[in-house]
């Protein structure tokens, strides 16, 4: 027994030393195994790293062989979009001509309808054997009714009631011809406000459109004025012969009542001649009562018929006829 420890205590330490060598030499072929392992990581990193650099490189060497291609592509695109900008412009303008030639057509019919009128007017004057002519040196104004103009055109003038009148002239046939001339005035409204309504549409039309037309606008909102203001005159003239018409039917209507009546000498009341004497005469005032009871209305109807503007509130005519009357005829009443 102690033989035996004595052999494994003479022993162990040539187990160790055969152990430690045993571990030196397992730890060496381990180490060694890792070491390759490390060394072929490296190696494929390299190679990783070269194809990678190979890579780059040929991208690189395409980049530069296709930039010029896709510097001419971009060219190409930006000349595409502007062609069809062009075009889209183009588009746009030719829409709006095509509307601008729709109304042009529209005022053309307009003056072919107008112009109609005033040839039938004319016809209708020259038919008529004692319809009131103008002086040689004017112009018919009964045969003027305003025309539907072009925009920027030289603006229509409102036709005025002729400022004398010949001596045959009697006032129903004043009365005619103030009723031809009104009803000239009257179609010529109804053009004009048939064009004013067709350049209310177009303002309206080129204010909700895009891309805007400044110009186009402008242009619609000058002539939509300018045919306002004709129609404004047009109307106010139709007022005015309105008001003439019923200032001549009520001398009429007097006239007829004091058809029994002698006729009194006008020409004593101072500022009337013999030339305004007449006149008055053919308008159907005939006695100083008639002038006396004058209202407003007639006051300045007469004025304008007879060209004597404001003479007869200057000098009184009213009040020198009133007193005329009383001296001569008694009281008026």
């Amino acid at each position: 027994m102690s033989s035996a420890f004595w052999l494994l205590l003479y022993l162990a330490p040539l187990l160790g030393i055969t152990a430690a060598l045993f571990g030196w030499f397992g730890w060496r072929w381990r180490g060694s195994d890792l070491l390759k392992r490390v060394n072929e990581l490296q190696n494929e990193a390299g190679n990783e790293r070269e194809n990678r650099a190979k890579a780059e490189s040929e991208r690189d060497a395409l980049q530069n062989e296709l930039q010029p291609a896709l510097e001419a592509a971009r060219r190409h695109e930006d000349d595409a979009a502007k062609a069809r900008e062009s075009l889209q412009a183009l588009e746009t303008e030719s829409s709006r001509l095509l509307r601008d030639l729709d109304l042009l057509r529209g005022e053309r019919d307009q003056h072919a309808a107008a112009l109609q009128a005033t040839r039938d007017e004319l016809e209708q004057l020259r038919a008529t054997p004692a319809a009131i002519v103008a002086p040689a040196n004017e112009v018919p104004a009964a045969a003027s009714a305003p025309p539907v103009e072009k925009p920027k055109r030289k603006r229509a003038t409102t036709a005025k009631a002729p400022k004398t009148a010949p001596a045959n002239a009697t006032l129903g046939e004043k009365i005619t011809a103030f009723d031809a001339q009104l009803a000239s005035h009257q179609s010529a409204v109804a053009a004009l406000t048939q064009e004013h309504n067709d350049w209310l549409r177009r303002v309206g039309q080129l204010e909700g459109k895009t891309p805007t037309d400044p110009a186009g606008l402008a242009l619609a909102r000058r002539s939509l004025t300018d045919s306002e203001k004709r129609l404004h005159e047009t109307t106010t003239e139709i007022d005015r012969l309105q008001k003439q018409m019923r200032v001549l039917r009520r001398a009429e209507e007097k006239a007829a009542a004091l058809a029994s009546v002698p006729d009194d000498d006008l020409t004593q009341i101072k500022g009337i001649k013999k030339v305004i004497n007449e006149q008055l005469h053919v308008h159907g005032i005939r006695t100083w009562r008639q002038i006396a009871l004058w209202d407003e209305e007639e006051l300045r109807v007469f004025s304008e018929l007879l060209a004597f503007k404001n003479r007869a509130s200057r000098e009184k005519w009213q009040e020198q006829a009133r007193a005329l009357h009383e001296a001569a005829h008694g009281p008026l009443t």
